[in-house]
């Protein structure tokens, strides 16, 4: 199986930074270009009384917030003589990477075990875990 396309979600975890790690090691053996993604929930308001400037600005201080998280990321690819890229893209981050692995773009998807998520897993995070269950392509989870 030749590895030459992998899919890394980053949120800065604890995780999230030892799969980086591993994902840059993989791509330095293989070859291999590296999409680097950081989900964020965008604000969605159902409330009529917020102005849009408001609700505008909540949007773009999210988007803001996750190129930072993705800059921490870039910090462990720079120099490293690997191909990547960063994306930053709004919305749910399992429904998200599975759409993202049955574009049958990807050769691997590198994940954390666990993330920032609220809402944990009892053994994987929740997010690793909706992607286990709806994947369309290898996945490596690192602890």
């Amino acid at each position: 199986m030749k590895i030459s396309k992998i899919l890394l979600p980053f949120d800065n975890s604890v995780h999230s930074v030892n799969a980086t790690k591993y994902a840059l090691e993989l791509a330095k053996l293989c070859k291999a270009h590296v999409t680097i993604v950081y989900c964020y929930e965008e604000w969605d308001s159902n409330l009529s009384e917020i102005p849009e400037a408001l609700i505008n600005d909540i949007r773009a201080n999210k988007k803001r917030d996750a190129e930072l998280t993705l800059k921490k990321a870039e910090g462990i690819f720079e120099n490293q003589g690997v191909e990547y890229s960063l994306e930053t893209v709004a919305g749910e981050p399992g429904h998200v990477l599975a759409h993202r692995s049955k574009s049958k773009m990807y050769d691997l998807i590198i994940m954390g075990s666990h993330g920032h998520s609220d809402i944990a897993g009892l053994f994987l995070g929740s997010v690793t875990h909706k992607v286990l269950n709806t994947i369309y392509c290898p996945v490596m989870v690192v602890p």
